[in-house]
Formats: structure tokens, C-alpha cells, sequence
């Protein structure tokens, strides 16, 4: 089991049903005083008319939100989980996180990933195909943005020198930066690029493949696992008896195609299974719990703040 205790945070009501700057407020400033030890969002920047049935029609921008809530709390980390990084120029990325970063007194948390939603790519004026070259470009400009004050980078997709940057993230620190997505790729860029990665809607067998996975990329990196954050996204539902336990669509999440469905949902149960899986994912090396109910398609909630700390308490891991 970790000596650390595991992390928990919750997102933040940016889409789907309960999307209103009152529950955003609400849901940041409940999980600061219940004592979780952190905050995310989601990103997408339109949603295609397709789309609608999935996300609802209202979708509040990841960076502005990060930025707002860091100036209603003190001490939650602020995450995204994660930001599509080829919708917007490094550069420019990279200025509102570490500017956000400063003023938050370094509480923000990049969640990296490229985005699936080809509709929305073509929206965006990105080209689908092209975005993992895209992004993998962006993810070194930026951090060589954080890390200089006259950076530069020398690229296919971006080239640039001869600038000033500044500010840099808060007391020059290192930026986490966790890269979101389960795939062979994603793991690769994890092992590149990441101080931490996120799995999404997994089950503890699929998350246990995909550490073996990540374990042997950061190798070829000549790294270990015990170097890099492991966070969980998921959902979470406590069912007075097990004829209440249902399956999520939201839960689905970015699976790729390399993975077979396996196991039960974990965080879906009655109290006592609940209360186990903090403790399996502890077991497994999970380092930070992201819950999404105010965001759970079908089943958002804002009613599930108290019962989720009382649960983490009982589990003491």
C-alpha cells in the first residue's frame, strides 16, 4: 500500500446538465473545505451539433475556469483532465498556464491529450490525422517555454527563437504536466513527456495493463513508474443495495480499441465495494482519485461531496 495517502478530487460542472457558474463555484469551494485535494475540468471548445446528445449544448472554456476558481480557493490543486492541446498555440498555452500558475501561488496541473471528437478538430481548423505530431511538438515547446526565459524550439509544425518569456510557472517550478489516454501511443508520449498520466473509465484490470504498459515505456526512456503521478478519472456511485448498481455511457470514456472490457466498474456498489476499490487502487500505486459525478452522463450529481469524503475516511488509504 502507498505511504503516501492517495489524492482526491472531483470535476468541476463545466458541461452536461448541472453546467452553471453557480455549481462551479459550489463544487470548488466544497471540495476545499471537505478536504480534497483537488479540482478539474474537461475541455472542449465547441460541440458539434452531433455531438449534442452527449455533452449538452453548454461547455465553459477549461483555462478560464481554471483561472476563476483558482481565485475562489486557497489550496486545491486546479487540474484538467485533460486540455486538447492542438486547439491552441503553445506559446499561448503556455503563457495562461503558467500566468494562472502564478497567481494560484502553483496549484495548476497540465492534463494533456489530443483530443477524439474529429467534428470538433475539423471545427477547430486542426488538421485530425496530423494532431499527435501536433501535440507532441506543442508538449516540448511549452515545457521549453517554462524552463528558459529566452526559449526556443526548432520543429516540423512549430519553430520559434528570439523572444522573452515570462512569467514562468510559480518560484520556477516544474509544471506537472500528466498526459491523458490509455493507447500504446498515449503511453509512449507519457513516458516522453509526462511528470504523471491519467487513465479514464478504466477497470483495475484494464489500469493494471496499462501500468505494465507505461512501466515499459518510461523504461525504454530509462525511467521508472515510481518517477510518474498515476491519476484514475472515473465515476462514482453508492447504491443502498446492489440492485441499484448501474453501468455509466459516460464510463466508457477514451478507451482505445487495444483494450477488452474486463471487470466490474470500480467506484460502483454498494459502501462496503466502494470503500475497497480506494484501497485496490491504492494497492495498484493510483496516486490521485478523479471523481466525475456532477459531470456523469445521465447521473450528474452535486449531492455526492459529503458521502465521497466520508467514504475516503473509512477507506484511510
Amino acid at each position: 500500500m502507498n505511504a503516501r495517502r492517495v489524492k482526491v478530487g472531483v470535476v468541476l460542472p463545466t458541461y452536461r446538465r448541472l453546467a452553471t457558474a453557480e455549481n462551479i463555484r459550489l463544487a470548488a469551494q466544497l471540495s476545499e473545505s471537505l478536504g480534497f485535494d483537488s479540482i478539474w475540468v474537461t475541455d472542449h471548445v465547441v460541440v458539434p451539433s452531433a455531438s449534442l446528445d452527449a455533452f449538452g449544448p453548454t461547455f465553459y472554456e477549461a483555462l478560464t475556469v481554471m483561472s476563476y476558481v483558482a481565485g475562489i480557493t486557497s489550496r486545491v490543486q486546479i487540474g484538467a483532465a485533460i486540455l486538447i492541446v492542438p486547439y491552441r498555440h503553445p506559446l499561448v498555452l503556455a503563457k495562461m498556464l503558467a500566468t494562472a500558475d502564478q497567481l494560484s501561488g502553483g496549484r495548476m496541473i497540465f492534463g494533456a491529450g489530443l483530443g477524439w471528437l474529429e467534428s470538433e478538430s475539423d471545427l477547430m481548423g486542426v488538421p485530425h490525422k496530423r494532431r499527435a505530431r501536433i501535440a507532441d511538438e506543442a508538449l516540448g515547446a511549452i515545457r521549453a517555454c517554462w524552463e528558459a526565459n529566452e526559449p526556443e524550439f526548432h520543429g516540423e509544425v512549430y519553430d520559434f527563437a528570439g523572444f522573452h518569456f515570462a512569467p514562468r510557472p510559480h518560484t520556477n517550478r516544474r509544471l506537472p504536466i500528466f498526459i491523458g489516454g490509455a493507447s500504446t501511443p498515449a503511453l509512449r508520449r507519457a513516458a516522453r513527456f509526462g511528470d504523471g498520466w491519467i487513465g479514464d473509465g478504466q477497470t483495475f484490470e484494464e489500469l493494471e495493463v496499462a501500468l505494465g504498459r507505461l512501466a515499459r515505456e518510461l523504461a525504454a526512456q530509462r525511467r521508472e513508474l515510481g518517477t510518474m503521478e498515476v491519476a484514475m478519472r472515473t465515476g462514482l456511485q453508492v447504491a443502498a443495495d446492489r440492485t441499484g448498481i448501474t453501468e455509466s455511457p459516460s464510463e466508457q470514456g477514451w478507451k482505445s480499441a487495444e483494450f477488452v472490457t474486463a471487470g466490474r466498474s470500480p467506484f460502483r456498489g454498494v459502501r462496503e465495494e466502494v470503500v475497497a476499490d480506494f484501497k485496490r487502487a491504492a494497492e495498484l500505486g493510483v496516486g490521485h482519485l478523479i471523481f466525475e459525478f456532477p459531470v456523469s452522463r445521465g447521473e450528474e450529481s452535486m449531492a455526492l461531496f459529503e458521502t465521497l469524503a466520508g467514504i475516503r475516511e473509512e477507506a484511510g488509504v
